[in-house]
């Protein structure tokens, strides 16, 4: 087919050539039903088919790719296909390039075709072109100005099918999204606050976290218990907690030294975490009946321990966060109780931030803490979670706490 450079101005052709009306009603009236994008462009095929007498009809879409155009066709009412062509046919290029009618007389071989150019927001997008038998009529002025006001809304129906894909694209992320946040959810443990010297709450910032927490009884009556923050948020960040949660509870039951823990810890998620994620994460065991702990950390924020007579002790990492070096060295520490209480919890908490403020901090931390001491540890963390959650403090990460009472074993005796 040679192409002879007939090209048609649309803004010409709008004024120039007569519009069948009652055909372009019935073809846009089609698209008034929702449709995905495969079935917006069949039902385009098909009505151009159909009303300007061709025998085949062709949708080119344009991609950025070395492939160039991606096509549909169809003959007739038959259901498109696709396959990838170059952007060597001079029609097609002088049709996007000008964003003009095309058209071109036989060749001997196929019958005579036009081209229209399909522009979704005013942006090159598609070019629709109906060839007809051989030895047929040209298009003359009416197919080509009826053609081109098919093409015009074609674009406002790929429009809003492009939409519909993003809205549905968004209810399968939202709906991916809140079933990972309530398998998170069923990953923490469940035990009423108040009814147990471990408490433990998780805040997530966006729908599902990256931080974790999990505490349970061992066979000789000592509690394990852990808290974890993975770098990042977002899906991948969830990923890696749930991984390194459910590694957790399954080595914590059958190795009781936290140093040997987070080593193991360490090397599985080293192996498999992607590049540049890790997890920050303190686990160790604690013994009601003696009142002592005994725990390792792994490049977390220091845990606090809260003496009876308010005096307030730290513990910083000596080792760097899981995932980062094939092999760490930990130690694990004791610490005597004596019915003091143990703080745990993420940078998410210490981050709060009250207006255009400082951050809290810890220091900001243990005077809330205090001037809650008159409750019960769970309640108080219960009253310093509601105080921060009042208006002007404002939360910018994944917020988690972990808290041990060792008087609560003693007042339920």
């Amino acid at each position: 087919m040679h192409a002879t450079n007939a090209l048609f101005p649309i803004t010409q052709l709008s004024r120039e050539a007569p519009c069948d009306a009652e055909i372009l009603a019935s073809y846009c009236q089609e698209f008034t039903v929702e449709r995905d994008l495969p079935a917006t462009l069949n039902t385009a095929l098909e009505g151009m088919v159909r009303n300007l007498g061709a025998e085949i009809a062709e949708i080119f879409l344009w991609r950025e790719s070395p492939s160039g155009f991606v096509f549909k066709t169809s003959r007739g009412r038959s259901v498109p296909r696709q396959r990838k062509i170059q952007v060597d046919d001079p029609m097609l290029a002088h049709c996007i390039e000008q964003r003009t009618i095309v058209c071109d007389a036989e060749d001997g071989t196929t019958g005579p075709s036009v081209c229209a150019p399909i522009l979704p927001l005013g942006e090159p997008y598609a070019v629709a072109r109906l060839t007809r038998n051989a030895g047929a009529a040209l298009f003359d002025a009416r197919d080509q100005a009826l053609l081109q006001a098919m093409a015009n809304a074609t674009a406002l129906a790929i429009t809003n099918a492009q939409l519909k894909e993003t809205v549905d694209d968004q209810k399968d992320t939202t709906r991916d999204l809140e079933f990972a946040a309530e398998i998170q959810r069923h990953l923490l443990p469940n035990v009423a606050s108040g009814t147990y010297p471990v408490f433990g709450f998780n805040r997530p910032i966006r729908q599902v976290s990256g931080d974790f927490f999990d505490f349970f009884t061992l066979p000789d009556g000592r509690i394990a218990f852990a808290l974890g923050d993975v770098s990042g948020k977002g899906m991948n960040a969830a990923l890696l907690m749930a991984k390194a949660a459910s590694l957790y509870r399954c080595l914590g039951k059958t190795i009781f030294h936290p140093a040997e823990i987070l080593q193991r810890l360490n090397h599985e998620i080293h192996e498999t975490a992607s590049r540049g994620m890790f997890v920050t994460m303190v686990a160790g065991t604690y013994d009601p009946v003696a009142g002592c702990l005994e725990f390792a950390n792994a490049g977390h924020e220091p845990p606090l321990l809260r003496a009876p007579d308010h005096r307030y002790e730290s513990f910083p990492a000596d080792a760097p966060p899981l995932g980062i070096l094939p092999e760490i060295s930990l130690s694990t520490r004791r610490v005597e109780m004596g019915g003091g209480e143990f703080y745990i919890f993420s940078d998410g908490l210490t981050e709060f931030r009250y207006g255009q403020g400082e951050q809290l901090g810890v220091d900001g931390l243990i005077q809330m803490i205090e001037s809650l001491s008159p409750l019960p540890m769970a309640e108080r963390i219960d009253a310093l979670l509601g105080e921060l959650n009042q208006e002007g403090w404002s939360l910018r990460d994944d917020l988690t706490v972990l808290a041990i009472d060792d008087a609560w074993v003693k007042n339920h005796d």
